[in-house]
């Protein structure tokens, strides 16, 4: 299946739409400070750069619809579906961390990844579930940052 898909129009469409909510949202999650102490509020720099793509994303809409430059990509599923897969497995895998732990979810996660890409020696595993557990302890004792333990821990 191939899709055809204008990217100035999409990304006009697709990033003013996520400059217009976090322009909305960012008054209740940067909070200014209870006195002035004449410094830039903490909210200047990303208002100024939310604006700025917001008006840019308008410029990409003017300029797909209005001046008819375009780049028309063709989407085809067949060549895109192991990137996409990755990238979903990617996003489980935040999730995963967050309910079962950094670990656990660092070695299944990253052995399905190398099992999908199609490696077959078992010392890449071994050195993966290796890999992730040092991370962690690094983290913990070295750099005294916790990652998440998950629920069973």
């Amino acid at each position: 299946m191939k899709i055809k898909i204008k990217t100035n129009l999409w990304s006009g469409i697709i990033m003013g739409a996520i400059s217009l909510i976090l322009l909305i949202l960012l008054p209740s999650q940067v909070r200014v400070p209870a006195f002035d102490s004449g410094a830039p509020s903490p909210r200047i720099i990303p208002g100024i750069c939310l604006v700025m793509m917001l008006i840019f994303s308008v410029v990409l809409i003017i300029q797909s619809v209005v001046f008819k430059k375009e780049k028309i990509v063709e989407f085809d599923w067949q060549k895109e579906k192991p990137a996409i897969l990755l990238i979903a497995l990617l996003c489980i895998y935040v999730a995963l961390i967050l309910f079962i732990g950094f670990i656990p979810a660092s070695a299944v996660t990253f052995c399905i990844i190398l099992a999908y890409c199609g490696e077959r020696k078992p010392f890449i595993y071994i050195f993966t579930v290796a890999a992730a557990i040092g991370i962690y302890f690094l983290f913990k004792y070295v750099f005294t940052v916790s990652l998440p333990t998950g629920m069973f821990f």
